[in-house]
């Protein structure tokens, strides 16, 4: 039986309490956070114990895994706390602000035993699966483009305002681009392949008042085999529309929207081949359904054995929001 532990228990925290409780092979034995009235709440819900020190958490229970939840300005001492202790970490997107902050966990990495796994879940969407299919045996030919639309609505009052760290340089490392967005910029960049080219920018088109970060920005992605890429995401939209992406091939289309993935004929008629679970009760819809899948894939890698989203390949996504230029 595994041993787990959770750092912060925020808003994303409960999907993965629910994954947790759902593998029969997992037990959650501790949790911790800096809000009282918050750690008592769940300690009572869970009957696990509570800690305020995640340092004393770590140290103090012999944990077998531990998953990062907490803001992203924290991700990188909590990581390499855990590693030290050679303890399995599943952390929450972004796992790092910048490309320094990576080369600091990986250090950490290289003395460790333990394995690290970032929660990039939408990979393990049904949509992105057959997605990844129809790219990997050529289906329609060869990838020739892929874009991405991410148009949400962060309302800035009680979204930016009500929080200290989001919307900070410092603290959030941005806020559509490293945030909302990067779910479908990495699933760009797992599905084209190997870059040799990025291109783009972010900005504040709405949110001046309240942030110093980005709310808006535009990606132009060339790939090793010769396909293009485009992305536009930002959060100053009325809604949370649903996130869409197409994929051109050299014989065909596919489209995914509405949590749903078509396959578009000559004449633009769309076929439904695959769509994605529901999240039910648990979390939004937005964050996608498939953290329970990310989550269960790593404790078996570090288990019995098997692949994860690591370090290296989730990483790829943070380089690519450094190459980007902030205009005003």
């Amino acid at each position: 039986m595994l041993k787990v532990g959770v750092i912060g228990c925020g808003a994303i925290s409960v999907i993965h309490f629910d994954a947790i409780e759902k593998n029969s092979n997992a037990k959650l034995v501790s949790v911790c956070d800096v809000k009282q009235d918050v750690l008592k709440k769940t300690t009572d819900q869970y009957n696990c114990n509570g800690y305020i020190d995640y340092n004393e958490m770590l140290s103090s229970e012999d944990l077998d895994v531990v998953h990062v939840c907490t803001p992203h300005y924290l991700h990188k001492e909590m990581i390499i706390k855990a590693l030290a202790l050679n303890i399995n970490v599943i952390s929450e997107k972004p796992v790092v602000m910048n490309m320094d902050e990576a080369e600091e966990i990986n250090k950490a990495l290289e003395a460790s035993t333990a394995k690290l796994a970032v929660s990039f879940q939408n990979r393990y969407n049904p949509t992105s699966v057959v997605m990844r299919e129809y790219v990997d045996n050529n289906t329609l030919g060869k990838l020739v483009g892929i874009k991405g639309y991410v148009t949400w609505q962060r309302e800035p009052e009680s979204y930016y305002a009500a929080s200290d760290w989001r919307g900070k340089t410092t603290t959030e490392g941005g806020s559509l681009i490293i945030n909302q967005a990067i779910h479908t910029i990495d699933l760009v960049q797992w599905l084209g392949g190997e870059l040799v080219k990025v291109d783009g920018s972010h900005s504040i088109k709405a949110f001046n008042d309240y942030i110093d970060t980005d709310d808006t920005a535009e990606i132009y992605f060339e790939f090793k085999n010769g396909a293009k890429g485009l992305f536009y995401g930002t959060n100053a939209y009325s809604t949370n529309s649903p996130v869409e992406m197409e994929l051109h091939f050299e014989n065909g289309l596919l489209k995914y929207m509405l949590g749903k993935l078509f396959l578009v004929d000559q004449e633009g008629d769309l076929t439904e081949i695959e769509r994605d679970f529901q999240p039910g009760k648990t979390g939004k819809n937005y964050w996608g359904a498939s953290h329970e899948k990310a989550i269960n894939h790593f404790y078996q890698a570090f288990t019995v054995g098997g692949a994860y989203i690591s370090l290296t390949d989730s990483i790829k996504s943070i380089d690519i929001l450094g190459q980007l230029k902030k205009v005003n």
